[in-house]
């Protein structure tokens, strides 16, 4: 089956059964549903020698540089490598066994991970629980404390995020690149901002919300 056919017969395959999941189709291939402003990503990728399928969170309420375009893979890995270690990629040639493997994988492995660690709390949970190395994710350090930081912010535990925060800074290296060096003062300017006025911490978590919202073009 040619790349075309397969993305229509998992259109069929996957639209339906995603959606009473409360995903929709954000674009071909890619399924998204938001839980707490959490999003919760289902992405098939088509390489030369076959197809798989990636999931993967990403929290909205995370400040960045600049609000990106493009739905990120950070924090999530392919289901083939998800907790176990497996062929990465499914045959073209045998596309209905790769689609029945993928769902067996999603309700094994990839639901129940959404379902318990997909809102800020569970973020916080998977990480400081050191469930990364368990699950077998490349989730750097960095991005660790980005995600750990900014979660516990948004539910209210603010000496905590700062304190991740700051350990996220000192991630950033002097030789960094431009755009990380800017990257972090901008942060340090939101943790002085925060820490003189805690109140307002909700609206500027609001804000960035509506901005990575707007970036990203999610229906609210």
């Amino acid at each position: 089956m040619d790349k075309k056919e397969l993305k229509k017969t998992i259109r069929a395959e996957f639209g339906k059964y995603l959606a009473e999941l409360g995903f929709y189709r954000k674009r071909e291939g890619v399924y998204i549903r938001i839980c707490e402003n959490v999003i919760h990503n289902i992405s098939f990728e088509f390489g030369s020698i076959g197809f798989t399928c990636v999931i993967a969170m990403q929290p909205i309420y995370i400040k960045v540089g600049t609000p990106s375009i493009f739905l990120h893979l950070t924090f999530g890995s392919r289901l083939s490598r998800f907790r176990i270690i497996q062929k990465e990629w499914w045959s073209y040639d045998e596309p209905k066994k790769g689609i029945v493997e993928i769902k067996e994988l999603l309700n094994k492995n990839g639901f129940p991970w959404f379902d318990q660690y997909g809102t800020p709390r569970g973020v916080i949970d998977f990480i400081s629980g050191g469930k990364v190395e368990e699950y077998g994710l490349w989730f750097d350090k960095f991005h660790q404390q980005q995600y750990l930081g900014f979660s516990l912010l948004y539910i209210g535990q603010i000496e905590k995020g700062i304190r991740a925060l700051q350990a996220m800074c000192n991630e950033i290296s002097e030789n960094a690149v431009e755009f990380m060096k800017e990257y972090k003062i901008q942060i340090n300017s939101f943790i002085d901002m925060i820490t003189k006025d805690p109140n307002s911490l909700r609206t500027a978590l609001d804000d960035i919300v509506q901005e990575n919202r707007a970036a990203l073009k999610i229906k609210m």
